[in-house]
């Protein structure tokens, strides 16, 4: 293979391997062996029968070379992130950090929650650089460019694979204008009906009349966030007109 082409591929698209790191003294390392295999049986038995996309998870092994990587630490230091329980952007590879503490030195319990989040999103859009174009929560009448998060519209949703919360997604059907209500599932857990609908603790994050932004089903008087707009202007994905 020509070493430009070799420097190109950075990782397997269709069945990539995730590292996963402890670094946070909040783990049960017991308990989140078995999370992981709870990780690896939604991947195969819920989540690549819908979209193709799989992944091999790994626990505290030497890196494989180009293997994409998620992180779990206590807290976020950057200040800008303040409150941010996970995110995922692109540093060569892939790369994902999840917060066991919120920066006031808070313990999230559901951090189990996240990390599934985070992993299926990271297979969906490992560069966190697509949208599809689309509408705000549902609304023909407000057509926008929707990036590609396959988790964030319904995050509030969570199901339990071995006794472990793992988050609901939306299928490739809900990125498609022109589906009918109710015509297809839309998420995994049927917790929306129409393409790019949101439930109420659901969120986007969006182009809309030219301005980047996040759009939630229906904001929550209190919330976590995990870091869209800001990994994506960071990134240089979000653009709006002057």
């Amino acid at each position: 293979m020509p070493s430009t082409l070799a420097n190109a591929v950075k990782f397997d698209r269709g069945s990539p391997t995730i590292a996963i790191v402890n670094e946070s003294s909040d783990v049960d390392v017991r308990e989140l062996r078995k999370a992981v295999k709870a990780f690896q049986k939604q991947l195969d038995r819920d989540f690549f029968p819908r979209w193709g996309w799989r992944a091999d998870l790994i626990f505290e092994q030497d890196l494989p070379p180009r293997s994409m990587r998620l992180t779990i630490k206590e807290v976020d230091t950057d200040p800008d992130d303040e409150g941010l329980l996970g995110y995922h952007i692109i540093d060569g590879l892939p790369r994902t950090e999840v917060f066991t503490r919120d920066t006031d030195g808070t313990r999230f319990r559901d951090y189990y929650s996240v990390i599934s989040h985070e992993i299926l999103e990271m297979i969906a859009d490992p560069g966190a650089n697509l949208y599809a174009d689309g509408y705000l929560n549902g609304d023909e009448n407000k057509p926008a460019l929707i990036s590609f998060e396959v988790c964030d519209p319904v995050q509030d949703r969570l199901y339990t694979i071995n006794g472990i919360k793992v988050s609901d997604f939306v299928t490739p059907e809900w990125f498609e204008p022109g589906r009918k209500r109710g015509s297809v599932e839309f998420s995994h857990l049927g917790s929306v009906n129409l393409p790019f609908k949101m439930t109420p603790g659901g969120y986007v994050d969006a182009v809309y009349r030219g301005k980047a932004d996040t759009f939630w089903g229906k904001p929550p008087k209190k919330g976590k966030r995990r870091r869209r707009v800001h990994a994506r202007k960071k990134l240089g994905h979000i653009f709006s007109k002057p």
